[in-house]
């Protein structure tokens, strides 16, 4: 293996070396030759990425794109290299270059492509960006009618912003998304997304925004007989009347559960006005101030436990001896 990359290095020094001939100009050669030099760059930077030196690599496919021929594919072979080197801000950078010589060269749909493996570049390291270049992808195929294809960006984007907890964006998105289910015709979706968008509102108590968006979708075809139109209905009542019980039952059900990994998580998360969801913990500090009102009556036994609890198993014995003498006596 060692030995594969040391000749894959070599041969990568020898391809640059011939690039930069054809860079040059001379007295019979008055002009560069960019598209064979292009060529020897991106070969070069292929050899250097299979003897894993990465960062010759990243310079050779950016030179390959500065030589213009190939740029789109060399730049985004750049950003791969720069993503292995965890170098991610700058192959993002290098993938946004390339969607936009795409662009110009009449390519959005390849563009949006492109955008979409740059938002997975970074949906670990920088949310915000992923979710931004997603909704680009989004845009950048709904200009080419691919509606269909424009869909599933805005879902990605939507659970990266409600991962980042920026509701009113998730929201928008959200909307957009309706509108591209509503083109194709597709209102089973449309459902979801609506039931999808009463729990965001509600995890952030808007109870008015919630009923509202519940209402405006009853012009959609079928939601008014629609599951997700009950359940929307009654995770409303429950969160309007208190019933803490009512809407941990209803969120529970397999509808929410197969939602959107995010939006269920939020389903789960629910609460009605004033319950904290820390009942359990209440009981326990009601159990807990129960035995320090108990330690409190014997200043003794406040400040040493241990005699407390010697104390009390003293007192058990005791019992035990008192109830015997009564049987042995009766």
């Amino acid at each position: 293996m060692a030995a594969l990359q040391e000749r894959k290095l070599q041969e990568g020094l020898r391809l640059l070396k011939e690039a930069e001939k054809f860079e040059k100009t001379s007295w019979l050669k008055w002009k560069p030759d960019w598209d064979s030099a292009a060529d020897k760059y991106m070969k070069a930077g292929t050899c250097f990425k299979t003897a894993k030196s990465y960062d010759r690599a990243a310079d050779a496919f950016k030179k390959a794109a500065d030589a213009h021929s190939n740029s789109n594919a060399a730049l985004e072979q750049a950003a791969s290299v720069l993503k292995e080197m965890k170098n991610v801000t700058e192959a993002v950078s290098l993938v946004e270059r390339a969607v936009e010589m795409y662009r110009q060269s009449g390519n959005p749909d390849t563009g949006a492509f492109a955008l979409i493996r740059g938002a997975k570049m970074c949906d670990n390291s920088d949310p915000a960006k992923a979710a931004e270049l997603y909704i680009s992808a989004s845009e950048m195929n709904v200009s080419e009618d691919k509606v269909r294809e424009a869909i599933e960006p805005l879902s990605k984007a939507i659970n990266l912003l409600l991962k980042l907890r920026r509701f009113p964006e998730a929201l928008k998105v959200m909307r957009q998304q309706i509108k591209l289910y509503e083109q194709v015709e597709n209102f089973q979706m449309m459902f979801k997304v609506v039931l999808s968008m009463v729990v965001v509102h509600l995890h952030k108590s808007d109870y008015v925004a919630a009923d509202n968006c519940y209402k405006e979708s009853f012009e959609i075809p079928g939601f008014g007989s629609s599951e997700e139109a009950v359940a929307a209905e009654k995770v409303l009542n429950c969160f309007d009347q208190g019933d803490a019980d009512g809407l941990k039952s209803c969120t529970s059900q397999a509808l929410f559960t197969y939602l959107d990994n995010e939006i269920a998580k939020l389903s789960r998360s629910l609460r009605v006005p004033g319950d904290t969801g820390a009942k359990g913990f209440t009981e326990k500090r009601l159990v807990t101030n129960s035995n320090d009102d108990h330690l409190k009556t014997d200043p003794q036994l406040s400040a040493n436990p241990e005699l407390n609890y010697t104390g009390q198993k003293e007192a058990s014995n005791e019992q035990a001896i008192e109830d015997e003498l009564e049987e042995g006596g009766n």
